[in-house]
């Protein structure tokens, strides 16, 4: 019970405290940590509904305003640190290099663990697409229900869409989908386009829609699929993440969750 309190007193403090300062990932927004990023003692992953932090007692801890999460390590290291390596695994380190916690391994490959707008984390992977590969192929997809556009600017959920005119940002890039079609990465720096679906005059009223098999595509109001970026994947949970790098990349499926663990 008294460490139970002090876990939600701790909670309110680091919900003021990440409005005074943000410690993002070493290279990516403050809701992403990529393979081989780092987060360092007292940094977090942040968004506007939650914090996941990696806390100076070596304790990993995600405040989110319902019943979070806790990896129940502190004091089992000093100087600890988080990253995410080649096997999607959250391993948090001692300062000596010891390992004092990670979640279960998956395949080789590149992984996203997300903050997510819903206050959970989760990680997606291998990566299965990234910019500027291609796949094309047309035909024609039943129309259904959509969920809502994304709600963190820059991450795309399966079932979650772009309309004409949306976009996904991150810092010096823009993924975006134009009145006329067409999608495209470009980097502010220059304007300088990065990479487009080439689809630009092909239809009216386009989205772009990201699938629960891993597949982003670009479909036009007759529910034609002008573009899609790889071949149907095993069933799950997606993610499109804009990356600082200027670089747009599917992960998944969801592999690991905290939504999954009671504290």
């Amino acid at each position: 019970m008294v460490e139970t309190s002090s876990l939600l007193l701790s909670s309110l403090l680091l919900l003021l405290l990440v409005l005074l300062q943000s410690s993002p990932s070493a290279a990516n927004e403050g809701n992403v940590l990529l393979t081989g990023d780092i987060l360092s003692t007292d940094s977090q992953l942040s968004n506007s509904k939650a914090v996941f932090v990696i806390q100076n007692d070596c304790n990993l801890v995600l405040y989110n305003g319902g019943k979070g999460f806790q990896a129940n390590t502190h004091g089992a290291g000093v100087n600890c640190s988080l990253t995410l390596n080649e096997l999607g695994q959250l391993v948090i380190k001692s300062g000596d290099g010891t390992v004092v916690w990670a979640t279960p391994e998956g395949p080789l490959g590149r992984y996203a663990a997300v903050l997510l707008p819903d206050g959970e984390v989760g990680i997606f992977g291998p990566r299965v697409w990234t910019t500027p590969e291609v796949w094309i192929n047309n035909s024609v997809v039943d129309a259904v229900k959509f969920s809502s556009a994304p709600s963190d600017h820059n991450l795309l959920l399966s079932s979650q869409v772009i309309n004409d005119g949306g976009k996904l940002t991150t810092r010096d890039y823009t993924f975006a989908l134009g009145m006329d079609c067409d999608v495209t990465l470009t980097k502010a720096t220059g304007n300088s386009v990065r990479w487009r679906s080439m689809t630009s005059g092909r239809g009216d009223h386009c989205y772009v829609r990201l699938n629960f098999h891993g597949q982003l595509s670009v479909i036009n109001d007759l529910n034609m699929v002008l573009w899609r970026s790889n071949r149907p994947l095993s069933g799950g949970i997606y993610v499109l993440v804009l990356q600082i790098d200027g670089v747009a990349a599917i992960y998944g499926p969801l592999r690991w969750s905290t939504a999954y663990f009671d504290v």
